[in-house]
């Protein structure tokens, strides 16, 4: 069973915890986080999220996504996502903090209020190595960055709603990938 750090409005720790359920079910705000994978050529590796999951089902993320658990570090509960969904390891050496926000999505009987955390990673990963967590992941691609800033800017129904992440890695990108 899942466990989350409940949190207030504005990101503080109220001192409570969530299970997965109730957090969804009461709006109880609560930690997500959001890894790029970026290659050399600033091609961003993106996941196909299952047809299983009840938010975006079918539809492209970034390279790994998930909630941070209660006492976990969002650097860590980033780090671990892409071990369990793709089954890799980084070093935390190599990852950066890009940016976070604070999202409310109410669909279907979910009601997910997350204080967001977006990292990156600079990796050149064989992705015929991987292997994905089929309950979250049915694909896998290294996108181009300009199709990938073109989709984020069209809002492209084939993506998550995951704007503000989107638009972090973008001018993360345009800012120091140069």
């Amino acid at each position: 069973m899942e466990i989350f750090d409940e949190l207030d409005e504005r990101g503080r720790f109220t001192g409570k915890t969530v299970t997965r359920a109730e957090a969804h079910e009461s709006g109880a705000w609560h930690r997500g986080v959001l890894i790029f994978v970026l290659d050399n050529a600033n091609r961003v590796l993106m996941q196909k999220r299952s047809m299983s999951k009840e938010l975006w089902p079918g539809r492209w993320d970034g390279t790994a996504a998930g909630h941070v658990d209660a006492g976990e570090i969002g650097l860590f509960s980033a780090i671990r996502e892409l071990e369990e969904e793709l089954g890799f390891k980084v070093h935390p050496s190599d990852v950066r903090y890009i940016g976070g926000y604070l999202s409310e999505d109410k669909i279907g009987k979910i009601f997910n209020r997350h204080v967001n955390e977006f990292y990156v990673a600079h990796l050149e990963v064989d992705t015929s190595k991987l292997e994905l967590q089929s309950d979250e992941v049915t694909e896998i691609a290294w996108v181009d960055f300009n199709k990938f800033k073109s989709w984020t800017r069209q809002r492209a129904p084939e993506l998550t709603e995951k704007w503000a992440a989107f638009d972090a890695l973008i001018r993360y990108v345009e800012g120091y990938c140069k």
